[in-house]
């Protein structure tokens, strides 16, 4: 026995028996050290890899910021017209 252990073994000694049950818990994990994540996937994780398999890129290119702004101009035009305001001349 080394003379760290036989150290180790005398504080273990001097110590009451309250604080000896948290540091074999502890010493437990140092020797195997607890799993933080699972290797096995859930059911919700297979459910998601398998629904991945379907995915595709739409074929539909789409400009946001245009419809954003047909969207927006619409509403401002509802919103325009039932407060009476005249609307603007559009330059396109």
């Amino acid at each position: 026995m080394t003379l760290m252990q036989e150290q180790a073994i005398d504080l273990i000694k001097k110590m009451p028996d309250e604080k000896i049950y948290y540091l074999i818990h502890l010493l437990e994990d140092f020797v195997e050290p607890p799993t933080l994540y699972s290797t096995e996937s859930t059911v919700s994780q297979r459910a998601y890899q398998n629904l991945q398999k379907f995915r595709h890129r739409g074929t539909v290119e789409r400009d946001y910021k245009a419809e954003l702004c047909t969207a927006l101009d619409s509403r401002m035009d509802s919103i325009r017209i039932l407060h009476g305001t005249p609307l603007p001349d559009k330059e396109e």
